[in-house]
């Protein structure tokens, strides 16, 4: 007998049912929440309850949370207008959850032909210090070999 779709067991009712019905729920309000947030906040934070007009949100760290709860009310007032009454929102810490950024990108500075240039003399003309030996890997990184 083939194994059935995991989407399929727990649509066909039973004992899932409110479970499912509860993950539905969770995951509307998430869409919400994203659709709310700005882009460099929302994937800080993500809805983690939803009880009794009480919206549960959890935050990767405590600098999200503290721009999530001064948008908390605002929130509360999009949500209710788009899908459920929300009577308070409450936010809390909770590191590691869900799909938070590793780290930020790592910024790369274009430099012209002649910035180059002008750096690898510098570093011609520098006595050895801690300095010149950044100034090197730099160059180095380039693709220059000062």
């Amino acid at each position: 007998m083939p194994a059935l779709k995991i989407n399929r067991f727990l649509a066909a009712g039973g004992d899932f049912q409110p479970v499912m019905e509860k993950a539905r729920e969770i995951e509307a309000l998430s869409r919400l929440l994203e659709g709310f947030l700005p882009p460099e906040l929302a994937p800080l934070a993500r809805v983690a309850n939803f009880k009794e007009g009480k919206l549960v949100i959890h935050a990767a760290n405590g600098p999200a949370a503290a721009k999530l709860k001064l948008l908390s009310e605002s929130l509360g007032v999009y949500i209710s207008k788009q899908r459920s009454q929300v009577n308070s929102v409450s936010v809390r810490v909770q590191p590691g959850g869900g799909a938070m950024p590793d780290a930020a990108p790592q910024k790369q500075a274009l430099m012209s032909k002649v910035a180059l240039e002008e750096l690898a003399a510098l570093y011609t003309r520098l006595p050895e210090s801690a300095f010149r030996k950044t100034l090197k890997s730099l160059l180095e990184r380039r693709g220059l070999t000062p």
